[in-house]
């Protein structure tokens, strides 16, 4: 059965269509499974503008997750970050930057950036063996360089448009594209794969890496809440990251965000403007559709 591959034994384990799983292993199959599904939706919907055509939604999820947020999940990684001595903060965030090594090295090679590919294999074998299974960053030292892939930007890479953007409850801003990276995650998850881990476990570690994440966003807050709509400026900065981000930092034109244009005519306006560039593996051969 799958439950002794997600559980110890003797863990109580849930049915899920037909397969046997652990409580928290079902709630985030079904969750990615209702995101992708209203993903699909969304696609089918006449967009108000170029990106958010589920805006009235997604400004709700974004209410309730301001709510959840300021209620508990800041003041915990608050007190995470102003009492939690250095040492083991700097721990617990290599710990889990040793996961999104992991993730990098199929993300690269997906992607045909076979040296980043092996620096990220290097970094991960170094910093799981003498770095105490990732809490150490001694790759870093070893000048082993860190990227930062997803398989979001895989996506891209290979011309897939951004879609309809995405506010999750729980998870914040994504979009239908980028739903891949954490499907991709769910199905290559390495502690799944080799231990058997308990619901609790499961629990802590992905309660420990949504606190030091946040922890890590708590300097923006003053800027989000000072601007006269947080949710726009959120929602547009995570965007213009995203396509930063499939372009390596070097795209062809600043991102349109209004209604009246999109990836491809960012492209088009770069390409006229300069001689066409031979293909690289480190780009998109192609611009990105907005939709």
């Amino acid at each position: 059965m799958l439950c002794a591959w997600v559980t110890m034994p003797g863990t109580r384990c849930i049915p899920y269509n037909n397969v046997f799983l652990s409580p928290v292993t079902a709630m985030r199959l079904t969750t990615l499974l209702a995101v992708g599904a209203a993903a699909l939706v969304a696609g089918c919907a006449t967009p108000q503008n170029n990106y958010d055509p589920l805006e009235k939604v997604n400004r709700g999820v974004f209410a309730f997750n301001t709510v959840l947020d300021r209620a508990a999940v800041k003041p915990v990684a608050t007190a995470y970050k102003n009492h939690m001595p250095g040492p083991a903060k700097d721990g617990t965030h290599n710990f889990f930057e040793n996961f999104d090594d992991f993730y990098s090295i199929f993300s690269n090679l997906l992607q045909g950036k076979v040296s980043d590919a092996g620096n990220s294999a290097g970094r991960v074998l170094v910093n799981t063996s003498i770095g105490m299974f990732g809490m150490v960053d001694w790759a870093s030292d070893m000048g082993l360089k860190k990227t930062e892939e997803d398989f979001g930007q895989v996506l891209g890479s290979w011309g897939v448009g951004t879609g309809p953007y995405l506010m999750l409850p729980f998870f914040g801003p994504s979009s239908a594209r980028d739903m891949a990276t954490p499907l991709g995650r769910f199905f290559l998850d390495p502690v799944d794969a080799a231990f058997d881990p308990t619901t609790a476990v499961e629990v802590l570690r992905w309660g420990g890496e949504a606190v030091d994440a946040r922890a890590g966003t708590l300097a923006l807050d003053p800027l989000i809440e000072a601007q006269i709509d947080p949710y726009a400026y959120l929602r547009d900065a995570w965007l213009q990251k995203r396509y930063n981000d499939v372009w390596d930092g070097s795209p062809p034109a600043p991102l349109p965000l209004g209604d009246d244009g999109d990836e491809d005519d960012a492209a088009t306006d770069a390409a006229a403007a300069a001689p066409a560039a031979p293909a690289s593996a480190s780009a998109p051969a192609a611009a990105e559709p907005a939709k």
